[in-house]
């Protein structure tokens, strides 16, 4: 194997990652019902989720990781955030930025806020 397919391998894996740490922000929440720790996790991610889309540094580690090995394989690294490129590419050619990025913190603030009514609901009825 050669330095530039193990780049690409690499490069791959961690758009692979991103991807699934996507689904986890948004799709966590369905498996965290009687699982504490998964539910802690799983809000963490969600408060990371938003403080990472909202202020501009630091820059998400899975971004920094894919432009620096896409850098060190010679490939021009892509900008902005993968969510960004990646509805930008897949789903939503022509929006801002600032559409997609807002929206992603809408869902994420949306989730919480069910994390919030479970939790009063809970404490209500000493189940949480």
């Amino acid at each position: 194997m050669n330095h530039k397919s193990v780049s690409q391998f690499l490069i791959g894996t961690v758009l692979i990652v991103h991807v699934l740490w996507c689904a986890w922000v948004l799709l966590g929440w369905l498996i965290t019902r009687r699982r504490p720790v998964l539910r802690v996790l799983h809000i963490g991610s969600l408060i990371y989720a938003i403080i990472i889309e909202i202020v501009p540094w630091p820059p998400c580690p899975l971004t920094a990781g894919e432009n620096w090995l896409e850098a060190r394989a010679n490939i021009v690294p892509q900008h902005g955030p993968f969510l960004v490129r990646l509805l930008d590419a897949v789903v939503y050619p022509d929006l801002p930025v600032w559409i997609v990025v807002g929206g992603a913190v809408v869902v994420c603030a949306g989730i919480l806020a069910i994390y919030v009514r479970r939790y009063l609901h809970k404490s209500a009825v000493g189940e949480w």
